[in-house]
């Protein structure tokens, strides 16, 4: 068994995809492009059609999945997370004291990608090859190749190394998706390809929501089991208890205390936020959440490390990780990163800070600096 035990539980999920090793493992959704109505309708019933690749799927945000305004679904019943089948998973926004608005979309969405970057990395190392690439929901392909210690042909412990550098390297590669999503959007990308998805970039709770999603895939992953989705569903619960999470009446006190001021408009896409959380922890390591005043009394907020390679030399590996754009938006990226035009592919560790500054400051001058101050 390619794998073996240590990932057996994702592959009973389905997880494993087909054909992970080579850049011809090109798997699409085709979009629906109608009009919004209708795109709203098909999307609640929309399943990833590449099934063969088992990516993680498409779920709504918080807004997009609720007829009219916010979804707030009870924390203590979000159902049954499903990699695969989502017929009872609960999405939308929850209110917590330590972390502020959690998005539970954005959580799962992450939580998966987390796992599914995880077992391709597994995979891959066991198989000794030098790169991997891979794509998700957004037409970019994430490349990383990889350098292996020259002692790696005779090491003992190579299951047990694997899946510790697989864990690690796949929450980073996860994280790094999930900016990148946020960063296309507030370029204009289209995923569905009606409309700009500025709109929701970087709203407060997206890249902490993010983050937490990966922390809590670590966790499932180093204690495994026997059953994915159940497992996923416990430790999302635990992750949730352990931020304080409030009662639905709670997040809707909240959501009144910043309509108006964080954001105005009640369905997407006729949304529009007055302010966006751009911390993805490039300058301390750390995402920082959101609170709303008034609520929770004197709670602090938790921050999250970000995900890094580091622990990578403990091994003797080293990697490089690329993300090939493949988006009508990539020439304005491009030439930011690349001002003499002499690159064409963007490397989240050196680029990300310099795109974020920028995206900042551009909020910054439109809107005042209260844009990326969590203040009423």
């Amino acid at each position: 068994m390619i794998a073996g035990k240590r990932f057996e539980f994702l592959r009973a999920a389905n997880l494993a995809p087909k054909d992970i090793s080579g850049r011809k493992a090109n798997c699409r959704i085709s979009a629906a492009r109608l009009s919004f109505t209708i795109l709203i309708t098909a999307a609640i019933f929309f399943i990833d059609g590449c099934n063969s690749c088992q990516r993680p799927r498409l779920r709504l945000g918080a807004y997009f999945g609720a007829p009219v305004g916010i979804a707030y679904p009870d924390p203590e019943h979000l159902g049954r997370h499903g990699y695969t089948k989502w017929w009872s998973e609960k999405i939308g926004l929850v209110y917590t004291c330590k972390g502020g608005f959690v998005d539970i979309g954005h959580l799962r969405d992450s939580a998966d990608r987390t796992s599914y970057c995880a077992l391709i990395t597994y995979e891959n190392l066991l198989k000794e090859k030098t790169e991997l690439s891979f794509q998700l929901l957004e037409p970019s392909r994430h490349i990383v190749t990889i350098e292996y210690p020259d002692s790696w042909h005779e090491q003992p412990n190579k299951e047990e190394i694997a899946h510790e550098i697989a864990i690690g390297l796949g929450q980073y590669l996860a994280y790094n998706t999930m900016v990148w999503h946020e960063i296309i959007t507030w370029y204009g990308y289209k995923y569905t390809g009606v409309f700009s998805e500025y709109i929701s970039a970087f709203s407060w709770e997206d890249i902490y929501s993010d983050v937490v999603g990966t922390h809590v895939a670590v966790k499932v992953l180093n204690n495994g089991g026997d059953n994915y989705d159940k497992k996923m569903t416990e430790f999302i619960y635990k992750e949730l208890q352990s931020l304080d999470v409030q009662p639905i009446s709670t997040a809707k006190k909240a959501e009144k205390l910043v309509k108006g001021k964080w954001f105005e408009g009640d369905i997407y896409p006729f949304v529009h936020l007055k302010k966006r959380n751009f911390d993805t922890g490039c300058d301390d390591g750390f995402v920082t959440p959101w609170l709303v005043p008034g609520i929770c009394g004197n709670s602090q907020p938790l921050s999250y490390p970000v995900p890094n390679i580091d622990f990578l030399q403990k091994y003797g590996f080293s990697v490089k990780v690329e993300i090939e754009p493949k988006i009508m938006e990539s020439h304005k990226i491009l030439k930011l990163v690349y001002p003499d035009g002499d690159g064409k592919n963007i490397i989240p560790s050196e680029h990300f800070p310099i795109i974020m500054k920028y995206i900042t400051e551009e909020e910054i001058k439109k809107f005042g600096r209260e844009v990326n101050v969590p203040n009423l």
